[in-house]
């Protein structure tokens, strides 16, 4: 049975605490028994404490004290966190902070050792440990701005596995894009537009997502049979200046009629019948674009591959050189739909 007892409590203090949408009563009963503990532990050292049944630490066996001063009785609970964490994770694109979110949600409850957070990734998929990794780091800085022990929260960081980095050098063959586009034409109308818009352009999935999100006739210009899209994306080191498309693409997004699209259920959806996904598109597309002998800068352009900061004399030169170029791959592209 809990006990009613009155604090005192800084309003400045209070008032965080519940915008955050912490739990100050728990919050407040947490730090109590850390500070017990502390001190039980300090007197453990000592020898001042060997057995007290009202004690909420007693003595471990030898050799088994606690490694981190400050470590013992320390916990994680998500749901205490989660309000507070919404607001925390703001500051991230907005499907990257939901899927933070779900994934706490889906697989953390209450994390009181290193051995919980290793145990957490067992049996998941490379995706899935990627996407849990990501969303315990973000879990343990707002752990640790709300005032936990950097210490002991540096050990659980250090008990995440690390990603798998490497350099993926896998570019489809033509044979796999052309079953790929037969596939492509018994989707949804709107994923249909959408992977014939990343095989065309070679843009990055999020950039091809917001362009038929937010189609408008305005940016687009027809050029040499072809037509130029204004994209203008510029997210932190990545950048699409342009996206260009054939006219058999153009009718397809048009045709989406403002449907709106979400993109990890475009990247499921693809997964799950089997066609080639945007990533690998992308490649295809460089790759196609250097064996029709468009220079690698008009190719690297074309796919939003450039530096932010081109001067406008270089901009211009890029971008005609793109105007000019890209109708090879174009044909190209008519050229694999005509064998379907």
């Amino acid at each position: 049975m809990r006990k009613l007892v009155t604090i005192r409590i800084d309003p400045d203090v209070w008032r965080t605490a519940r915008e955050l949408g912490l739990n100050i009563s728990r919050t407040c009963e947490n730090a109590l028994i850390e500070a017990i503990k502390q001190i039980q532990n300090l007197n453990l050292k000592k020898g001042k404490i060997t057995r007290n049944r009202r004690c909420l630490v007693v003595a471990d066996p030898v050799g088994l004290e606690p490694t981190t001063s400050g470590s013992a009785g320390q916990f994680l609970k998500w749901l205490d966190y989660r309000n507070g964490f919404i607001k925390y994770v703001k500051r991230y694109n907005p499907n990257t902070a939901k899927t933070l979110v779900n994934y706490l949600d889906r697989y953390v409850r209450i994390i009181r050792s290193p051995l919980d957070v290793m145990n957490l990734f067992n049996g998941l998929s490379v995706g899935q440990k990627h996407h849990l990794n990501r969303s315990l780091r973000a879990f343990f800085n707002f752990a640790e701005i709300m005032g936990s022990d950097k210490e002991w929260l540096d050990r659980l960081r250090k008990a995440i596995p690390k990603d798998k980095i490497g350099i993926d050098l896998r570019v489809p063959e033509e044979t796999e894009i052309i079953e790929s586009l037969r596939k492509a034409t018994e989707m949804t109308l709107k994923y249909q537009a959408l992977w014939n818009l990343c095989l065309d352009s070679g843009v990055r999935l999020i950039e091809a997502v917001n362009l038929i999100n937010t189609f408008d006739p305005g940016r687009l210009q027809r050029v040499n049979g072809f037509y130029r899209y204004e994209i203008g994306a510029f997210r932190e080191s990545k950048q699409a200046y342009y996206a260009y498309f054939t006219e058999h693409t153009l009718g397809l997004i048009q045709s989406v009629n403002g449907e709106k699209i979400i993109r990890p259920n475009a990247s499921h959806y693809y997964s799950k019948i089997g066609v080639t996904s945007p990533k690998y598109l992308r490649k295809f597309a460089f790759d196609r674009m250097i064996e029709l002998e468009i220079p690698e800068s008009v190719a690297d352009f074309i796919e939003g591959r450039v530096p932010k900061r081109i001067g406008a004399k270089h901009y211009m030169v890029l971008m005609r050189q793109a105007d000019r170029f890209y109708g090879r791959y174009a044909s190209y592209l008519e050229s694999l739909r005509s064998r379907l």
